[in-house]
């Protein structure tokens, strides 16, 4: 069957390039925008090109039955925003990644009339040299650090454009320290776009003591996935447990960058997870995060695959349906498949395509709030919102899945 090609139903255009955005899970019908302006200025002395990277955070409204989208506020920032994610727990907190190696907290409350508004809890460098771009940001399950050792304490990860990726536990408050727990220094000066997250039982025999397996991905601009597991035993005083395993697939399956990590919700294999991962090469692969890494399926989706968000897990963990945010090719929904003998098939439901430059950043609209359709099989038809860099555009549209 060919993939449906919905239309939009709004369009709008905002008065800077977006480079993230996410429903808020609090509050359906608002959407958080990322935004990232890069601004020349030519120095007549030196006959130099002085470049400035300058963003906000904006908060839309948005009409689900109407496809109407408003403005509620602006938030101006002096730096361009790289990522943005809402808290795992906490569904009125975010925090974004910018442009000047900080990551910045911030909370949606109520403002006046009830509307509600974007208020900064903190910022905190997260890299000594502010001229390196913190790129994405990766909250931690609730279970990853050990909040024994600090009250409270929540985990981050981060990547950097120099090749680092560092951790940190923080807390929700204002005046909650933010330290690093973890360093993980780059064999290469080269981006890494891409931290992910994973928390899986070490075993079936070992679920009923707690025991956890804890691994961070990260992808870089050559083309690796690199791999860490982490001791499932925490000390007393230790945030983050030591080292067990730490392996790169050294581009051996990626002919370009490695933008996009989706650990899938299923039990590891062979003492390894499956994930889902992109590419600026433009292929989405299920992937067996082996030593050596082992592809299952893929299919090219015509743009690279820059990010990929996990909607809904369908019958009992052998479906998954995703969308994907695919540079200059648009926005695809595509599902997921695993058959009985372990193979895996990937099909495209539906590509957008009216989109005129690179898709970053794309979201559904959830009826119920919350950050995915888990457990909404009744929801057949999905209210999409993507959009696209340079030409600032925003879209509402929908498909039926």
């Amino acid at each position: 069957m060919s993939p449906q090609t919905p239309q939009s139903a709004t369009t709008i255009y905002l008065d800077q390039p977006p480079s993230c955005l996410q429903t808020c899970p609090a509050s359906p019908n608002h959407i958080v925008i990322g935004t990232y302006l890069l601004s020349e200025t030519k120095d007549a002395e030196t006959d130099s090109i002085q470049q400035t990277k300058t963003g906000s955070l904006q908060l839309w409204h948005l009409g689900p039955e109407t496809h109407t989208l408003s403005l509620i506020q602006k938030l101006p920032l002096p730096h361009a925003v790289f990522d943005l994610h809402f808290h795992p727990q906490d569904t009125s907190l975010f925090a974004i990644a910018t442009s000047s190696a900080s990551v910045s907290l911030f909370r949606i409350q109520p403002g006046s009339e009830d509307t509600p508004e974007i208020v900064p809890v903190w910022t905190h460098a997260v890299h000594e040299d502010p001229s390196i771009p913190a790129l994405f940001l990766a909250w931690t399950p609730a279970s990853w650090l050990n909040t024994a050792a600090a009250a409270a304490t929540d985990g981050f990860a981060v990547t950097f454009s120099d090749g680092r990726t560092s951790v940190f536990g923080a807390g929700s408050g204002p005046c909650d320290a933010v330290v690093e727990v973890g360093r993980f220094a780059a064999r290469e000066m080269i981006e890494v776009w891409f931290v992910a997250v994973g928390d899986y039982p070490s075993s079936s025999s070992s679920t009923e003591d707690g025991t956890r397996a804890r691994f961070l991905f990260t992808g870089d601009d050559f083309g690796g996935l690199h791999t860490r597991r982490f001791q499932g035993e925490q000390e007393d005083r230790e945030l983050l447990p030591p080292l067990l395993l730490d392996y790169d697939d050294r581009a051996r399956h990626h002919t370009a960058g490695v933008t996009a990590i989706l650990p899938l919700p299923v039990e590891m294999e062979d003492g390894a997870p499956l994930l889902l991962t992109g590419s600026y090469d433009e292929s989405l692969r299920v992937y067996h995060a082996t030593r050596r890494g082992q592809v299952l399926a893929e299919v090219g989706l015509g743009g690279g695959v820059w990010r990929l968000q996990l909607l809904r897990t369908e019958q009992r963990g052998s479906k998954f349906l995703v969308l994907a945010s695919c540079m200059h090719a648009g926005s695809r929904v595509v599902r997921v498949t695993r058959g009985g003998s372990a193979e895996w098939e990937i099909e495209v439901l539906a590509e957008f395509t009216e989109h005129q430059s690179m898709n970053y950043a794309s979201d559904v609209w959830k009826p119920e709030g919350g950050y995915d359709l888990q457990g909404k099989q009744d929801v057949s038809e999905l209210l999409c919102i993507s959009s696209s860099f340079y030409d600032r555009r925003l879209c509402l549209w929908r498909v039926n899945v």
